[in-house]
């Protein structure tokens, strides 16, 4: 920004000599006047020699700010103080009213530029990675950027050995167990949370116990992403202004979440998808924001849900952390020098930068345990259907009364010690995980159940009482 200043300063001295002009020439009181600029003479310098925009999806600049391009950094930035600076710099007599005058000026010029959204494109600490070319390419105001990573990318980069003995990939495995499609997980985890441009329609969840390495890894995230451009929030919290937090920011990571029980997930479901939310910042109009940077969490035990639809449970990527550190000797210097070491951290955004290109998360066995676990624990009557309805193949008999079948869900929820009211969506709930689950196709009906289905029923029955009157059945159709 050096340079720039200089150029603004240079044209104010020019303006100055040019607009000077002299008063009582050739008297005692004789003296030269060196008018103040219009905000309109400032406005128009400085949209010579700066890059201005908004940064907007929409077709209105009424909510965002004015954005400048940061010559030094590379991206555009909304800092008023840099702004007023650069005013200053043509003519230091300006006052703070002028400034803001000449802002408002400008914006009635300013167009509006679609954010960045190239997910081909990595903005990193000394340019802009091309994933398609494997090319870094210099910053330029074409590039409407407003974050990016603080690792510089060094395409001489190799893998060091710090302090003798400590290897980053042995490292990972460690962690991993061994679990060689835990270890590839992660360097993809890595891989998305370097790019706010691009999802793959998942949240990652780290669980486990204790001191098993979690914590670490985020702190190379961090490291390798700058803390200045990590989000701090936890699912229960996104909602509301709270919001306001991501925009501009290129990854986020919530540690050691809660297990309380959450009651909306909809606006976390919608950033993990790239889908519009409504950011509703405290004192601000709320504006629509479309925003695809990765969420990831950290957690020993996960909080139960009220969403327990497929589309919650399709976005979880559940990672198990098992290495257990406890009763070994403290290596603090992996966390606190060595994931903050300039030459690791350069070698391993080589790594992620050149790694193959993938379109989805892969899905290792342990995970799809974890997600599994999870449906039961957090819903019961998923827990119900394949623990124990299908486990006794009730879902093999062509009709069910339902009535029967919630007497049934009672009894297990009270041999689990487990406390749950039976909701009015009871019947619809049951038929959706059946189908999920078996495959099959299951419908629910108002009938009768025929005397002779009672009698042949696997379980006793009183047969005046599921006969006589019309019942809701769960039927397992053809």
């Amino acid at each position: 920004m050096k340079e720039l200043y200089n150029t603004l300063y240079e044209l104010g001295v020019i303006w100055r000599e040019e607009h000077q002009y002299t008063v009582n020439e050739g008297k005692k009181n004789e003296k030269i006047v060196i008018p103040i600029p219009e905000v309109s003479t400032v406005a128009k310098y400085l949209r010579q020699v700066c890059h201005f925009a908004f940064i907007s999806t929409g077709d209105s600049s009424d909510k965002s700010p004015l954005y400048l391009y940061h010559y030094d950094k590379g991206v555009y930035t909304d800092s008023v103080d840099l702004f007023n600076k650069l005013c200053a710099k043509f003519d230091s007599r300006l006052k703070p009213r002028a400034w803001a005058d000449i802002r408002a000026f400008i914006r009635t010029t300013t167009r509006i530029s679609k954010p960045f959204s190239d997910h081909t494109r990595i903005p990193v600490a000394n340019g802009v990675f091309n994933l398609k070319t494997k090319q870094l390419e210099p910053f330029s105001p074409d590039f409407v950027i407003t974050s990016k990573i603080r690792t510089a990318y060094n395409g001489a980069a190799r893998k060091p050995i710090l302090d003798g003995w400590f290897d980053f990939e042995q490292w990972l495995d460690i962690i991993a167990c061994g679990d060689s499609e835990i270890y590839a997980l992660l360097w993809q985890i890595m891989n998305e949370a370097i790019n706010p441009n691009r999802t793959r329609g998942k949240l990652a969840i780290l669980l486990g116990d204790g001191n098993n390495g979690k914590g670490t890894f985020q702190s190379l995230l961090m490291n390798l992403i700058g803390a200045d451009k990590v989000a701090t929030l936890r699912p229960d919290q996104f909602e509301g202004h709270n919001l306001a937090s991501l925009s501009g920011k290129v990854c986020n990571i919530g540690d050691d979440i809660s297990n309380r029980y959450i009651d909306e997930v909809s606006d976390l479901m919608s950033i993990v998808t790239g889908d519009t939310v409504t950011i509703n910042p405290k004192h601000q109009q709320p504006f629509e924001l479309s925003l695809k940077l990765f969420c990831l969490f950290s957690a020993n035990e996960l909080p139960r849900v009220r969403n327990k639809s497929q589309g919650w449970y399709r976005r979880l990527c559940i990672v198990p952390f098992k290495a257990d550190f406890n009763g070994q000797k403290e290596r603090p210097e992996i966390k606190n020098i060595f994931l903050k070491d300039t030459e690791l951290l350069e070698w391993v955004l080589f790594k992620i930068l050149n790694m193959p290109a993938f379109d989805k998360f892969i899905e290792p066995e342990a995970v799809t345990k974890e997600i599994d676990s999870y449906k039961k624990e957090n819903d019961y009557l998923y827990a119900f259907v394949t623990d124990d309805y299908t486990e006794r193949e009730l879902h093999l008999i062509e009709r069910v009364p339902l009535k029967w079948i919630k007497e049934e869900y009672r009894t297990f929820l009270a041999e689990n010690d487990l406390s749950a009211h039976i909701p009015y969506s009871f019947g619809k709930d049951l038929v959706r995980i059946l189908r999920v689950h078996t495959g099959g196709k299951y419908s629910l009906r108002q009938g009768r159940l025929k005397k002779k289905e009672a009698e042949v029923f696997p379980y006793p029955l009183t047969i005046a009482e599921y006969t006589e009157y019309p019942l809701r059945l769960v039927e397992k159709d053809e």
